[in-house]
């Protein structure tokens, strides 16, 4: 029934399922059908039921805020003219409820205010019940330091356990349950947001996930993806566009000129390309840097000034505080108005000893800060622990493959990766990776990264998994 249930996971979801995700669905339908007979695997596949065991749900208010500082920046296009959006994948509905409050709260002042409507739509139905109710945990609102965070507490009611939003943000939002392997209703967008999702769909089913949105979108119209998606867009109707380093894509046509005068063509990102389901990202698939590319600062990291810290907990408690204090008012742009060069090391400080504390929030608010000025691997892997101690491994193991393909010699990412892999044929290819890394490097003081376990207990596991 395993092979079963991967096998429709794919063709049904277009997305790899964990094991242990299917290990629980498994048991769900034993438990509720008795069996996983064709026509029970097509009811709970085409109705969604079984999305809840196999997708990521990650979702808060205002995440990656620098979209949202793009659609505001856009709103007086629309003032005449109105304009519709559609999230794609929308999870329980904070992005949705987000622009909301930002077209809202952009009305309150705007001499013609935006007319507006969102459909937002996710595979889980359970998901889009939760979006239609409008209840969120304290989770989804985040300390992000923006200016969104004082539009969100004039629309989210504080609850006991979190938070309720206004019903008026209703008004303009439709959330219906979809799969994007299906063809959208016949509607046209202006705007589609489709953030943080791209990654867990298989590459052989990218290009038709493109297609249906591409086909709702008007000419011109703007296909907005997560910060580290943008690689992995290929596709002939889109092109890919920036404004004040902002990254996007517009629906490209003779008649794709609507825009034009608000946003500016940039250079491209740079960031590893994912290649494959499995595989590392080999260095021909490394995207090129572009001429024109505004480059990010440098930070530096001393590995043993690091581990020596966050061996002291007072000491990297110090430094967290500091850190924190600096980046209370403005995380943006509070360390270069000081005019001194960021410190690396305290910033990983921070965040090793934040994520230690099981504080994610703050932590999320530091390592945002480093990854607006640095996108070495040090940075990527921060990330990915980010996500793997609040056991999203997913979203880990992404951030550990760009991490590796940054810098191979960096071993904690590969043997995080090694650590993630559940094939065998995999698992014995970054055991060897890793201990090429191991070897390479020679700074043993990295282990500091993943939780001090002596090198000697990585080379242990990686050559008894080798041999295998």
């Amino acid at each position: 029934m395993t092979n079963t249930l991967r096998e429709a996971t794919k063709e049904r979801f277009g997305i790899k399922a964990d094991p242990d995700d299917i290990k629980k669905l498994q048991k769900y339908l034993r438990n509720t059908y008795g069996s996983a007979e064709d026509e029970i695997l097509k009811k709970v596949f085409s109705s969604g039921e079984a999305a809840g065991f196999l997708t990521v749900n990650e979702t808060y208010f205002f995440r990656e805020s620098a979209h949202f500082e793009l659609l505001r920046d856009l709103l007086p296009s629309f003032e005449k003219t109105g304009v519709r959006i559609c999230c794609a994948a929308v999870a329980a509905g904070c992005e949705a409820y987000s622009i909301a409050m930002l077209i809202e709260a952009y009305n309150k002042k705007a001499f013609c205010p935006v007319k507006y409507h969102i459909d937002a739509f996710d595979l889980d139905p359970k998901m889009i019940e939760t979006a239609c109710l409008g209840v969120y945990s304290e989770r989804t609102l985040r300390e992000d330091g923006s200016s969104f965070r004082d539009i969100a507490d004039t629309y989210l009611e504080k609850t006991q356990d979190g938070y309720k939003v206004a019903d008026t943000l209703k008004n303009n939002i439709d959330f219906f349950v979809h799969n994007l392997m299906d063809a959208l209703p016949p509607k046209e967008y202006d705007i589609v947001f489709f953030r943080n999702a791209f990654i867990y769909f298989l590459p052989q089913y990218r290009e038709r996930i493109l297609s249906n949105l591409s086909a709702v979108l008007k000419d011109g119209g703007l296909l907005i993806l997560g910060v580290s998606e943008t690689a992995g867009v290929t596709h002939a109707d889109f092109e890919e566009k920036n404004r004040n380093d902002v990254f996007y894509f517009q629906k490209s046509t003779a008649q794709s000129n609507r825009f034009h005068k608000d946003i500016q063509d940039a250079a491209d990102i740079q960031t590893a390309a994912i290649s494959g389901e499995d595989e590392l990202p080999p260095d021909h698939l490394k995207q090129p840097e572009k001429p024109g590319k505004r480059q990010k600062v440098t930070l530096s990291f001393d590995i043993s000034g690091i581990a020596d810290a966050i061996s002291s907990e007072d000491k990297a408690a110090d430094i967290t505080s500091r850190i924190q204090l600096v980046l209370k008012d403005n995380p943006e742009s509070a360390l270069r108005s000081t005019g001194a060069e960021p410190d690396g090391n305290e910033l990983a400080i921070a965040v090793l000893y934040l994520l230690k504390q099981g504080d994610f929030r703050n932590a999320d608010t530091v390592l945002g800060y480093m990854e607006t000025l640095d996108d070495s691997s040090i940075t990527a892997f921060l990330r990915g622990e980010y996500f793997f101690l609040q056991d999203l491994f997913t979203e880990a193991e992404l951030y550990y493959r760009i991490s590796f393909s940054k810098n191979d010699a960096f071993w904690p990412a590969g043997y995080r990766l090694y650590s993630l892999s559940s094939v065998d044929v995999l698992k014995k290819h970054r055991a060897e990776k890793t201990l090429e890394g191991l070897h390479r490097g020679r700074d043993f003081q990295y282990e500091v990264f993943i939780g001090g376990f002596s090198p000697d207990y990585y080379t242990g596991a990686l050559l008894k998994q080798k041999a295998v």
